[in-house]
């Protein structure tokens, strides 16, 4: 080396943000409906968000589950009157096929999303550690536009929300319901489960609940749609069918008889969620894709690739 000279020595992060990985297909989403068709047609996920199913969606209870080696369930809810039939939880199938996707190597970036920018066949992504991932493609398949700039204008935009109420219940937690449904969108259904805040493990049978409410944005905002309001109509809905708090003492006059103190419950957290996909107009290098999880599941092939092997050697594990 002449005298004088220098030598440039490139990083791993260097030459991650040089460098432009390019794809026949992206497909970009995080809901179970993407991750379906990531996995059946092979093609690496970008996930576009951290959200994972709410844990108290199921699919159809019809929905035929083999081409995932699973087995189809159903379950049944204890509620006011006739118990309530479930399918299998959409977190159960999440989980079941993103494991294989990673293990594939194709979610590239994982959980770490925190922008993306379309600019013609070109993906920016932005991470958490403010790295820039360059991506190129043929062909763009998006399931949610979460967090995505560049798609243009939107010919239908959502206009209802699913809105959960996270409720920590602090007396009256032992009682033998799992659901209450309503008709109306306030407090349309309240799921009760084992509480993991109390930590008392599978033979604790105290509970917490969560209500799932639907409302349009100006509903967001308004005092009468609050967690106030939802914490009011749950309180009704558990006195209606005798769940009473803890005990009180013995009652003299009646031996074998307690006093219970009021049923008491607390709001813990709201989430707000998207409740319809916006809708976009398909472009030449861009599919929207707004199936849902059971259409994919029943027009999707099964394809005896890469991933298939890791699905089966881990059910056989």
């Amino acid at each position: 080396m002449y005298q004088g000279a220098t030598m440039t020595v490139l990083t791993t992060q260097d030459i991650m943000i040089k460098h432009t990985y390019e794809y026949d297909e992206i497909v970009i989403g995080h809901d179970l409906s993407a991750l379906f068709y990531s996995y059946f047609n092979c093609k690496p996920l970008i996930l576009n968000s951290t959200r994972k199913p709410f844990l108290f969606d199921f699919l159809d209870i019809d929905t035929e589950l083999e081409k995932i080696f699973m087995e189809p369930v159903e379950y049944e809810m204890a509620t006011r009157s006739e118990p309530k039939k479930v399918g299998c939880p959409t977190i159960t199938a999440w989980d079941r096929v993103c494991f294989p996707l990673s293990l594939a190597g194709l979610m590239p970036i994982a959980d770490k999303v925190q922008a993306i920018r379309v600019e013609d066949d070109t993906l920016r992504v932005t991470t958490d550690r403010s790295r820039l991932i360059k991506y190129k493609f043929n062909k763009l398949t998006i399931f949610n536009d979460n967090n995505i700039a560049g798609l243009g204008i939107p010919t239908e935009y959502n206009k209802r929300f699913k809105v959960l109420d996270w409720i920590d219940v602090r007396s009256g937690a032992t009682h033998q319901f799992d659901y209450f449904g309503t008709e109306d969108d306030l407090a349309k259904e309240v799921y009760f489960y084992p509480s993991p805040r109390l930590g008392g493990g599978e033979k604790d049978k105290r509970k917490d609940c969560v209500s799932v409410s639907h409302m349009n944005k100006e509903e967001l905002d308004n005092f009468d749609f609050s967690d106030t309001m939802v914490r009011f109509k749950i309180l009704k809905m558990m006195k209606e069918q005798g769940i009473r708090g803890m005990k009180n003492g013995r009652d003299k006059r009646r031996p074998g008889k307690y006093y219970h103190y009021a049923v008491k419950i607390e709001p813990r957290k709201r989430e707000v969620i998207q409740l319809d996909k916006n809708k976009y107009e398909n472009t030449e290098l861009i599919n929207y894709d707004y199936r849902t999880p059971e259409e994919l599941l029943e027009q999707s092939e099964v394809s005896y690739n890469y991933l298939w092997k890791i699905n089966k050697h881990l059910m056989q594990r």
